[in-house]
């Protein structure tokens, strides 16, 4: 076992983390609200602002040992992509609109990032717990023990990732909502 760890820590790990941006326009709260909804990039599925999407991909390799087979090397690819909205405020937007959309922007960005850490937590307790998984009989069973194991984690972090939506209200409850006073002149919301 002690053998097991130099070998996964010199293990060649990949994370490609990518942000892709959406532009919204408006002069006004009620128009950069009617400009996010027409805006998402995912509109029939999903009734959120930004999102995060993440996948973990692993490999593994073994090496023949007295009690059977081991696991020699277990390396990952992690890809994240983070989609936000986007708004140039126009020369005449007002100096509160802007402040209010940097303030919300940053809270949005934030709780996406949040998302964004349950896969590298993921994929932090895979290679911990990977590397306690001892010897198997045949490779065959060891294979099968360490896609558990590494599938097991992320289905554990994908439910995480849907309760801390759950529990922040998809942000709302860290400040991630477009406040402040709507004019009459502001498009009515959906």
């Amino acid at each position: 076992m002690a053998l097991l760890f130099p070998i996964l820590a010199g293990a060649e790990n990949s994370l490609v983390w990518t942000t892709n941006y959406y532009s919204i326009t408006g002069t006004n709260l009620g128009e950069l609200r009617q400009s996010l909804r027409a805006s998402r990039p995912w509109n029939n599925k999903f009734a959120v602002d930004g999102r995060t999407d993440w996948r973990i991909e692993w490999k593994f390799k073994f090496d023949a040992s007295a009690g059977g087979c081991r696991c020699s090397s277990f390396t990952t690819k992690t890809t994240i992509t983070t989609t936000l909205p986007s708004w140039r405020a126009p020369t005449n937007a007002p100096p509160t609109l802007t402040k209010t959309w940097v303030r919300y922007f940053t809270t949005l960005a934030q709780h996406e990032a949040g998302h964004a850490q349950f896969a590298l937590d993921a994929v932090a307790e895979q290679h911990e717990r990977i590397k306690e998984v001892g010897e198997e009989p045949d490779c065959a069973a060891l294979k099968k023990k360490i896609n558990a194991l590494a599938n097991q984690i992320v289905d554990d972090y994908r439910q995480r990732d849907k309760e801390y939506d759950q529990r922040t209200e998809h942000g709302v409850k860290q400040g991630a909502v477009l406040l402040g006073p709507i004019r009459k002149s502001d498009p009515k919301p959906e």
